[in-house]
């Protein structure tokens, strides 16, 4: 536990650190001085923070993610077993396949992979994580209602608003919600959250959140019909896209651009940005780039009036669309979906079921602490008979047990909660609890001891009263 204590940290820090982009050049100063850290670093937990900040720092200036990195850091998670970490290293796996080579069906499979260990560190930032990268893999996939399910997944899972990357998190919310209502041609919830995003954007302390919120501004003004609010906004984003080395960004960008342009019927611009994604495409050998950039090109030169050319690029949209909504990827994906709903049920009634097993043992521990308690009265009341106080002792003795026993189930799930499911940790909880347990147990049992003995000496003067009295009635007789 101690562990998975110190990786969140670790984490936080590290993602704090690299929430706001710098140049391309502190970005190379920054590579070369934690890959010499790396080389002489021992401890596998420091490791996996600088392959993290390595990450980072490859994903945001060269479009990309690392492979070797990412099999180095599962290493490390898998080794240190820390769920926490296992959910941060499947999730820059799934990036991998996500933005390096287009392959949707696979980087499903590992952000799918990644949530239940996120979900048993109970870390809600990378939770939120996972859910939202799934929805932007839809966004490629063009499947608007499920970007809708994953985008309000993350919301749902989002950090409290006091932790520090709460408005980094919130950013993909808002930004994933703007995607779908901008799909769904409906311009004036795509506003609402556009702007919540443009406010937000300041608090999220990242280069990118800001570009999207001003491209997700500018087309969601286009869809209003506010084409000079909409200029402005595609503008600034065009400013800030000069610095921006993410790959799925100006992907994201050229969705709502490249159709805004050609509707305006700037055509030379349009086929600049297209040209820019299949050259991108081809590049990284990303089956998404090079898809969006021969749609495009068609289009641009089905405007042209250009058949042989559009319909070379028809061509080559068909081919890689064939490759990435194939029968087989289709199948995978909707296996995968089904596989994570069915773990989803099962763990739901998995609580159900430990939930009303505690229940009942709280009932028995409480039935069982009642009787202790009446008999124990039953025999510091009783003028019956006298009673000898180790019986009380051993009453006692179970009557503790039973009341840490109905504590330890009372307080179970929160013990878990707040502990991170550590039986180090949880241990030392319950013992903290004994040591209060104890002390009042001893009272307790000297005021029970204290009164039978009272109790006893009374029944045993009563007795020798009697006594006294029928021998002298038998004296005077």
């Amino acid at each position: 536990m101690k562990k998975t204590i110190a990786a969140f940290f670790l984490l936080l820090v590290t993602t704090i650190a690299y929430a706001q982009q710098v140049s391309p050049e502190q970005a190379a100063k920054t590579k070369d001085s934690l890959n010499k850290i790396l080389a002489v670093t021992t401890s596998p937990l420091q490791r996996f923070n600088i392959i993290n900040k390595l990450l980072l720092n490859i994903n945001g200036f060269s479009g990309g993610v690392d492979s070797a990195l990412c099999i180095r850091q599962l290493q490390i998670a898998e080794q240190l077993q820390s769920d926490s970490l296992l959910g941060t290293a499947y999730n820059w796996i799934g990036t991998y396949f996500s933005l390096n080579k287009g392959d949707n069906t696979t980087a499903m499979e590992y952000f799918f992979k990644g949530i239940p260990f996120a979900e048993k560190a109970n870390d809600k930032r990378r939770i939120s994580s996972l859910y939202f990268d799934l929805s932007l893999v839809y966004i490629n996939l063009q499947n608007n209602d499920e970007l809708l399910k994953y985008t309000r997944k993350g919301g749902e899972n989002l950090p409290p608003a006091s932790h520090p990357l709460y408005s980094f998190m919130l950013a993909q919310y808002l930004r994933g919600m703007t995607a779908y209502f901008i799909r769904n041609n409906q311009p004036d919830s795509a506003l609402h959250y556009a702007l919540a995003a443009e406010e937000n954007s300041p608090k999220a302390n990242s280069l990118v959140f800001e570009f999207a919120a001003h491209r997700l501004t500018g087309a969601a003004y286009s869809l209003a019909g506010e084409k000079q609010l909409a200029e402005i906004f595609y503008n600034k984003a065009l400013v800030l896209k000069k610095q921006i080395r993410s790959n799925a960004e100006i992907l994201r960008f050229n969705f709502d651009y490249v159709p805004y342009l050609l509707k305006d019927n700037r055509v030379k611009e349009a086929r600049d940005q297209a040209a820019e994604l299949l050259e991108l495409g081809r590049e990284f050998n990303n089956n998404n780039l090079k898809l969006a950039g021969a749609g495009y090109m068609q289009q641009v030169f089905d405007s042209l009036h250009n058949t042989d050319s559009a319909y070379y690029y028809s061509r080559m949209e068909a081919g890689i669309n064939a490759q990435i909504f194939s029968q087989n990827n289709i199948n995978k994906m909707q296996a995968l979906v089904f596989n994570d709903q069915i773990r989803i049920i099962e763990e739901e009634a998995r609580k159900a079921k430990e939930d009303q097993q505690r229940k009942e043992n709280i009932q028995y521990a409480l039935i069982a602490l009642g009787i202790i308690i009446l008999l124990t009265l039953y025999l510091l009341l009783s003028r019956s008979f006298i009673t000898n106080t180790k019986l009380i002792e051993f009453f006692g003795v179970v009557a503790l047990l039973i009341v840490f026993e109905f504590l330890n189930l009372l307080l179970h799930p929160f013990l878990e909660r707040i502990t991170n499911h550590s039986p180090v940790l949880m241990l030392l909880a319950l013992v903290c609890i004994a040591a209060l347990l104890v002390p009042l147990h001893h009272k307790v049992e000297k005021w029970a001891t204290a009164k039978l003995v009272e109790k006893n000496k009374k029944i045993r003067l009563a007795a020798a009263k009697k006594t006294i009295e029928q021998l002298e009635n038998n004296k005077n007789s």
